[in-house]
């Protein structure tokens, strides 16, 4: 039994003539003669008594009728719903980030976004301690999508990767190492190590690389913002942070790159919930992220080795 067979029956049942139905939708006779056959054997009853050249319901078809007449009145109001809503685009979006972003890279996809679209949108942004955090509030419908970390696990959720970051040492100026052009892990074994603490993901997106590499390294900044506070305060110190910073950092502070780790190590990105209604009013918003994504050519970040 199929919704085209229902339909087909109620024509019949609403016109009692097999020509009349067939041409008011547009099939042939035979095709809708064989479709209520096929039905009434799936049932087994008979739904029509033929009545001099037309045909009525039988008592059971009468009582199938009704019941069908309301599903299927039910099924249309539900479509036409999805259809008016399909239509109504946002015009404005709820857009969440993590600290790093909040400043040139982000600002500057929204605003290409706005100069070329069609329907521009208003963004409303809130600053996420993580992606964890970023994650939460959209599934609780706080946020409509968040530019953080890729979820992991999160059935229900779309994800696709914008920018990249690579790990770095960052030092105080006045550090030995500050003057180099890279340096390698072992080169900071003689130092205070300090790194991210739970709950920032990072922390243990790098928690298998350190124990791989034999390095003791203390939890001591959640974020790549915090790193420039705490680098600045633990002048001795050595902070393997992202590079999301390399853009705004101190001048008190200096990144070093870490040799066999030029490839990027960790990849932030643009999250949304799939087959969801509010998402696909801001359809051409979510293509518009989705073609920068897919332009790029991202490689296998590097921590995905140690997660």
């Amino acid at each position: 039994m199929n919704l085209s067979q229902l339909r087909y029956f109620i024509a019949v049942a609403q016109l009692e003539h097999y020509g009349k139905a067939a041409n008011a939708l547009y099939i042939t006779q035979p095709a809708l003669s064989n479709s209520i056959s096929r039905l009434e054997k799936e049932l087994g009853v008979a739904l029509f008594q033929n009545e001099g050249r037309n045909v009525v319901l039988t008592p059971i078809g009468r009582r199938f009728f009704e019941s069908v007449s309301k599903a299927m009145s039910e099924l249309d109001r539900g479509i036409s719903e999805a259809q008016e809503q399909a239509k109504q685009k946002k015009t404005d979006i709820s857009v969440g980030s993590v600290a790093a972003l909040m400043r040139g890279s982000l600002s500057a996809f929204l605003n290409r976004y706005n100069e070329r679209a069609d329907d521009p949108l208003l963004f409303r942004i809130s600053q996420q301690g993580s992606t964890r955090e970023s994650v939460l509030h959209i599934r609780d419908n706080t946020l409509d999508c968040a530019f953080c970390g890729r979820p992991v696990n999160e059935a229900g959720l779309s994800w696709v990767p914008l920018f990249e970051q690579r790990i770095v040492a960052l030092v105080d100026k006045d550090n030995p190492l500050a003057q180099r052009e890279f340096v390698t892990l072992d080169d900071l074994r003689a130092s205070q190590l300090l790194s991210y603490r739970p709950p920032s993901y990072m922390y243990y997106a790098l928690e298998g690389l350190f124990k791989q590499e034999g390095l003791k390294v203390r939890p001591a900044f959640e974020d790549e913002i915090s790193s420039l506070s705490v680098a600045a305060v633990n002048k001795g110190a050595v902070c393997i942070t992202l590079d999301t910073t390399r853009d705004v950092i101190w001048d008190s502070l200096r990144m070093v790159p870490i040799q066999g780790y030029e490839e990027p190590y960790h990849h932030v990105g643009f999250a949304w919930k799939d087959r969801d209604e509010e998402s696909a009013s801001f359809g051409p918003f979510i293509e518009y992220i989705s073609n920068i994504s897919a332009s790029y050519g991202f490689k296998e970040p590097l921590e995905n080795r140690y997660v």
